[in-house]
């Protein structure tokens, strides 16, 4: 990223936000002022895909920025992390740079942590890097859409290959694709980018904090304690 380019941070929200998430854009914008242009909101109508759209309409519409930082209301991104994503992004060879975070899948009562970057087997199928290397910038087919730097251009390439009518929904869609399959609006917004050849990278060095709530019950305490000794890992309560 060219150093007089300004980066526009937008977010999704159901009507509140993580604390966290928000004390993390504050320390950006404390750190970064300079680099950072018009940062904004689209409280949730419901549909993700729906206010995803609005989100980047409202930035290709209503801002100067050269980049949008799409990044989701229960994460926390940290300053480095941020650095990282900026100095990775390029208008031409890397116009969508992906952070690294993880979903929560639970396999019984064991915690599954899946890395939502992506890359395609010889069968066709779409399927998560677990062995992703360290600190570093990958290629990929897809990436979860909760952390995206993604430049103007790029945006503007999608909307403008639309009619009139389309344009301000034309880059998130979910739906079921037959097969008794569903296909997320991330998925599809990833797809939109190899449709018009637009790269796609991944820095995976730069990871984002992804808050996950859980009920808590003597399951999990059982499944810890196959594995922990009794009475160890706790400091926080002395």
């Amino acid at each position: 990223m060219k150093q007089k380019e300004t980066v526009a941070i937008g977010w999704v929200h159901g009507g509140e936000v993580d604390t966290e998430f928000a004390l993390s854009l504050m320390q950006i914008i404390r750190e970064k002022g300079p680099r950072i242009g018009s940062f904004y909101c689209v409280e949730g109508t419901g549909l993700l895909a729906k206010s995803r759209n609005i989100m980047v309409t409202h930035f290709l519409d209503n801002t100067t920025d050269d980049w949008l930082l799409m990044i989701d209301s229960d994460e926390r991104i940290s300053v480095p992390a941020f650095d990282l994503l900026c100095a990775t992004a390029e208008k031409t060879e890397r116009p969508v740079v992906a952070g690294l975070y993880f979903a929560a899948l639970w396999e019984g009562m064991s915690l599954r942590p899946v890395p939502l970057i992506f890359e395609q087997q010889e069968s066709g199928a779409i399927n998560p890097i677990d062995a992703y290397p360290k600190d570093t910038v990958i290629p990929v087919v897809a990436a979860g859409t909760g952390c995206l730097l993604m430049h103007r251009s790029a945006l503007k390439k999608i909307r403008d290959a639309h009619d009139d009518q389309n344009q301000d929904w034309c880059w998130f869609q979910d739906g079921p694709i037959g097969g008794n399959k569903w296909l997320s609006e991330d998925l599809s917004f990833c797809a939109k980018l190899q449709q018009f050849d637009i790269p796609m990278v991944a820095h995976t060095g730069a990871i984002l904090q992804h808050h996950k709530r859980i009920w808590v019950d003597a399951a999990h305490h059982d499944g810890w304690l196959q594995h922990n000794e009794p009475g160890a890992g706790l400091s926080q309560l002395q």
